[in-house]
């Protein structure tokens, strides 16, 4: 047994006791607690419908409580609703996303921590449940963990929050670009460029490829907003910095590169810029080439 599934096994025994220990106690707000606490286990083991089970429980409670006028701590409703709507698979997002809308609903009510969740624990909350709704074509009930991500981290100085306030704006451009307000969009991805560019510069940027994605987005609304020679330049900028991971190998795959380079060589084409729509295209051949040769070895002794 790996340590880590020893250590969560450990948690789950200590939870289950703690559990049965408080279920017939009546102290109900440390019973959400212990809910809680073992649904993250659980969830951490997937056991997914065992941990939907348990944040259920410390849903009905949170009501049951708040109904007879307790107040609670706004983060037991944020954690008990966004560890419900994570787990919610494919064929059910609108319950993921009824859940999130719940979670959100209580953001404006906490400053910068709150129960379960420290700072940088609600920073990333943020992230990701944006990220999820983003993905699911939910944008505008992204904007609210959006919003409140971003006033975590804008103005702050150390490299994990400016790194965390790239991936923000990159993710508040992509809810705007998605709800077709480009010029908002615009103002997201030149603002996460811009601190990418500060950060790669002082050899504080956590992850190249959130530089990358800020490049190749903003250039997607330059090329609807027609805005051609920023689009070449955006695209330049983001195929340097991948030909450079490549060359240090550190980029894991080069589809994305190969694209670029294939759309880079298009726009110059339509230009009439001939020569240099061929140095991509070259290079667009020789990393398909080079693709198929790596899957042909792979499966060649299947």
């Amino acid at each position: 047994m790996r340590s880590s599934d020893s250590y969560l096994e450990k948690a789950l025994a200590e939870f289950n006791d703690k559990v049965n220990a408080l279920e017939n106690s009546g102290n109900e707000r440390e019973l959400i607690d212990a809910y809680l606490n073992r649904g993250s286990v659980l969830s951490m083991m997937d056991s997914i419908f065992s941990a939907i089970d348990d944040f259920q429980e410390a849903i009905d409670l949170i009501k049951k409580l708040e109904s007879e006028g307790t107040v609670l701590d706004p983060g037991y409703t944020i954690k008990a609703y966004v560890s419900r709507g994570e787990l919610q698979s494919e064929e059910t997002m609108k319950d993921m996303l009824d859940d999130y809308r719940v979670a959100a609903s209580k953001l404006k009510e906490i400053g910068d921590s709150c129960r379960f969740y420290d700072r940088k624990d609600l920073i990333e909350m943020c992230i990701d449940c944006s990220g999820d709704l983003i993905d699911n074509d939910f944008c505008e009930d992204a904007k609210p963990f959006l919003d409140k991500g971003l006033s975590l981290v804008v103005g702050a100085k150390d490299a994990y929050s400016r790194n965390r306030y790239v991936e923000l704006n990159n993710l508040a451009g992509q809810a705007n670009m998605d709800g077709e307000s480009t010029e908002t969009a615009m103002k997201y991805f030149s603002e996460s460029v811009r601190v990418g560019r500060e950060l790669i510069s002082v050899g504080e940027i956590e992850s190249e490829m959130d530089l990358v994605l800020a490049l190749v987005y903003k250039g997607d609304v330059e090329d609807v907003l027609g805005k051609t020679d920023d689009l070449i330049s955006d695209r330049e900028a983001a195929i340097e910095l991948l030909e450079t991971m490549k060359y240090e190998n550190r980029l894991d795959d080069e589809e994305l590169l190969s694209n670029l380079h294939g759309e880079t060589a298009q726009i110059y084409m339509k230009q009439g810029r001939i020569k240099d729509a061929e140095k991509h295209l070259v290079k667009q051949v020789a990393y398909n080439l080079s693709g198929s040769t790596q899957y042909l070895d792979e499966n060649a002794e299947r």
